[in-house]
């Protein structure tokens, strides 16, 4: 097992825990070049990675790594509980996704079910996609709109940039606010990064 994880604490704890339940640890990387590097040197039957790496995101790890084996097991343990999050995380082939606040035993367990061949979603996370695939998905355009309204852009500069008219941007910031029950487009950004929308 590869162990990914930014904070020296947790990777260690992560790694003592998890020998303690006869599980060989093969490596553990600070940041997410260390992971795809490690990754592909020693093949671990699997990855536990976080999603908040110093130097590129735990996506993008995920990306390059199943790019080149796309078998490869890998189970995002994280504090980050917005729902797109787990969507993308699943989305892109990860083999469970679970929450930082889980105990050695349960996760244990959950690694020997991943590298038998099954998947794992925390209770929590489960119902966190649930809930996004149910509810208003924004499209690409709309989280492009948001991104550029949670750099303080007014919808003129936004239109500017994106060429297309105030009607269209306006209509758009309509739609978000509608999808995300957001009142004003402050809080359309803050729950666009409560669910992991927007990147912080």
């Amino acid at each position: 097992m590869l162990i990914v994880d930014d904070h020296p604490m947790v990777r260690e704890g992560l790694a003592g825990v998890l020998a303690r339940h006869q599980m060989k640890i093969v490596g553990l990387a600070a940041n997410g070049r260390q992971a795809v590097e490690m990754y592909l040197a020693l093949l671990p039957d699997v990855m536990l990675l976080d999603l908040r790496l110093p130097d590129q995101s735990g996506f993008d790890v995920v990306r390059t790594i199943l790019k080149s084996h796309p078998d490869g097991r890998i189970i995002i343990l994280s504090s980050a509980q917005g729902d797109a999050s787990i969507y993308t995380a699943i989305s892109l082939g990860v083999k469970g996704y679970l929450l930082k606040g889980i105990d050695g035993a349960t996760l244990a367990e959950q690694v020997r079910h991943v590298v038998a061949g099954g998947r794992s979603l925390s209770p929590e996370t489960a119902e966190k996609l649930t809930h996004y695939i149910t509810s208003g998905k924004l499209s690409d355009r709309e989280v492009e709109v948001l991104g550029l309204i949670s750099q303080g852009k007014s919808n003129k500069e936004i239109a500017d940039l994106l060429f297309v008219t105030d009607n269209t941007v306006k209509m758009h910031v309509k739609k978000i606010l509608l999808k995300l029950h957001a009142n004003d487009r402050t809080q359309a950004v803050v729950i666009a990064i409560q669910r992991g929308l927007l990147d912080t």
